[in-house]
Parts: C-alpha cells; sequence; structure tokens
C-alpha cells in the first residue's frame, strides 16, 4: 500500500517537472549597447542661451574739436547809495515850561524841525473839603485836637506838597456831596473850604524830526522819547 503511494508521487511529481519545462516563459534578451547618445528629457536640456543685444555706442567726440568759450557777462553799476531816512521822535511830557524850552533849544541846535504838541485838558478828579494851611506844623495839630474836641471827626493833617500843614476835612466824587460836608461843618462853627481836586498839570511835548546822521547818546540827554512815524510829527 505504501509502496504504491510512493510510486504515485513519484509518477506525479516527474509530470509537474516536465510540465514546467514545456510551458515555463523563455529568459528576457539583453539589449545590446546604443553608440549614439540616448532620449534627454525636456527639463534637463540645457535653455538656449540669450542672445545679448548690444546698443550702438554713441560716436566719439573727436579730440581735436575746439572748445566753445561763454562770452563775460558785463557786470551791472553799483547801484547808488539811498540817504539815510530821517528819525521821528516825541519828547517829554514835560511838568513846566522852562523844562520844555531846554529841550526844544537842544532839539533846534542838532538841526531837528521840532513842533510843540500841547498837553489834552484833563477832567476834575474829585472835590475836597479842607482847611488852608497853618504858620507851622505845631499850630496845624493844636488847631485839629480843637477840631476833634468840638465834634469833628475824618480829618488829618497834611504834611507834604503845596498844602502841607493844612487839614483835610474829606474828599469826595461830586461838588455837592462837598458841599453837604462843608455845611455841616459850618453847623459846628468850623468855616471850610470847597475846591476841586485837579490832575497834575503838564505842558505837553514836542514832536521832533532828526536829521539821521544824531547819535542817539545825544538825544538820551534832553528828555525821555519814544519813536513814532514820521507822518505824525508833521
Amino acid at each position: 500500500m505504501l509502496l504504491r503511494a510512493a510510486i504515485v508521487m513519484l509518477v506525479m511529481l516527474n509530470l509537474g517537472a516536465a510540465g514546467w519545462w514545456a510551458f515555463a516563459p523563455a529568459a528576457p534578451r539583453e539589449a545590446p549597447p546604443r553608440e549614439g547618445p540616448g532620449l534627454r528629457l525636456l527639463t534637463e536640456a540645457a535653455p538656449p542661451a540669450a542672445q545679448a543685444t548690444r546698443a550702438p555706442s554713441a560716436p566719439a567726440t573727436p579730440s581735436d574739436a575746439p572748445a566753445v568759450t561763454a562770452a563775460p557777462v558785463p557786470s551791472a553799476p553799483p547801484a547808488a547809495a539811498s540817504p539815510a531816512a530821517a528819525s521821528c521822535l516825541r519828547f517829554g511830557p514835560f511838568a513846566d515850561a522852562p523844562a520844555r524850552d531846554a529841550a526844544q533849544a537842544a532839539l533846534d541846535a542838532l538841526g531837528a524841525s521840532v513842533r510843540a504838541v500841547p498837553a489834552a485838558a484833563r477832567s476834575t478828579r474829585g472835590w475836597k473839603v479842607f482847611l488852608p494851611p497853618q504858620p507851622s506844623r505845631e499850630a496845624a495839630q493844636a488847631l485839629a485836637e480843637r477840631l476833634q474836641a468840638s465834634g469833628v471827626r475824618d480829618l488829618f493833617v497834611l504834611s507834604g506838597g503845596e498844602d502841607a500843614n493844612g487839614i483835610a476835612l474829606g474828599r469826595f466824587s461830586s461838588e455837592a456831596g462837598a458841599r453837604r460836608r462843608a455845611e455841616e461843618l459850618a453847623a459846628k462853627g468850623v468855616q471850610a473850604q470847597v475846591a476841586p481836586v485837579e490832575p497834575a498839570a503838564g505842558v505837553g511835548w514836542l514832536d521832533a524830526r532828526l536829521p539821521a546822521d544824531v547819535e542817539p547818546a545825544r538825544l538820551a540827554a534832553i528828555a525821555p522819547a519814544r519813536a513814532q512815524a514820521c507822518s505824525a510829527a508833521r
């Protein structure tokens, strides 16, 4: 039994080997080497060389061409110097006529054209009630004590100016108020005076048109001054 099986197996193996040799595909033949260059990919191909375009060069200037020299432009004649303009100043204000006259004489000596400008009238600054100045300071103090003893208040003895040693009894913005105060004092036996309070008087200014060559130091010694338009000094 075993022998029969072994014989069958050997027969089958022989049949299989014979079939494989009979039906096996032939081995591929090796292609002979090519003598020429093979195929190349488009990406491997070298780009064609760009043709460089050269711009035509400018024609050379001959070195022996004569140089062109510009003709000299005649310079304009120097302008004549214009004379220096005169200056105009207003001097003052002057407290009195002698000071104004002295300044005008000094300006005339400098060759200035001078015009006097009077001070504008000023309105009254109020009204005062007072007793005139006494012969001495002691007399004024004694009179003030007697007035206080008689019931007069709001007074004081003046110590300076043209009213020195006088007695001030009140100052009012209107004449009517000053008159009422004088009547009250008269009822107490005091004969007071009423007068307007005048502003400080002045005699005005001097407008001067000065030559251009006047030294500023000489002008400063005459009087205080300020610049102004020459049209105002005419």
